[in-house]
């Protein structure tokens, strides 16, 4: 942990430890512009699960601990034939954001419910 992280741990544990960036299915969603809040299902008003998150990027250029090893020494590189390395699936939602879609798990039949940010 560098001394940027130093007063606030609980923020270096969530952003380079246990909550990975990127495309995933399950999981703990990562917080987004506001604090989380809990996906209640429209139906029967049950707390929602995360299904699927889609991301426009697969880790963050400020975030270097969730680049995949063989990446590593290229996302380090000034050439710009590197610059995409992040966005391998060339799949961009909004400007840059992730889609997260939720499930009821008391009934799956229930309609699903969706979070950009």
């Amino acid at each position: 942990m560098d001394s940027v992280y130093a007063p606030y741990p609980d923020s270096f544990y969530g952003s380079h430890l246990s909550v990975a960036p990127g495309w995933k299915v399950g999981g703990w969603p990562m917080w987004g512009y506001t604090d989380p809040a809990p996906q209640s299902c429209p139906a029967c008003d049950t707390e929602m699960d995360p299904l699927l998150t889609i991301d426009t990027f697969e880790w963050d250029s400020s975030n270097r601990s969730w680049i995949p090893y063989e990446d590593q020494a290229a996302a380090s590189s000034p050439d710009s034939r590197y610059r995409d390395l992040r966005q391998p699936t060339a799949v961009q939602i909004g400007s840059g954001y992730k889609q997260q879609i939720y499930i009821c798990p008391a009934a799956p039949e229930h309609p699903h419910t969706e979070l950009m940010q």
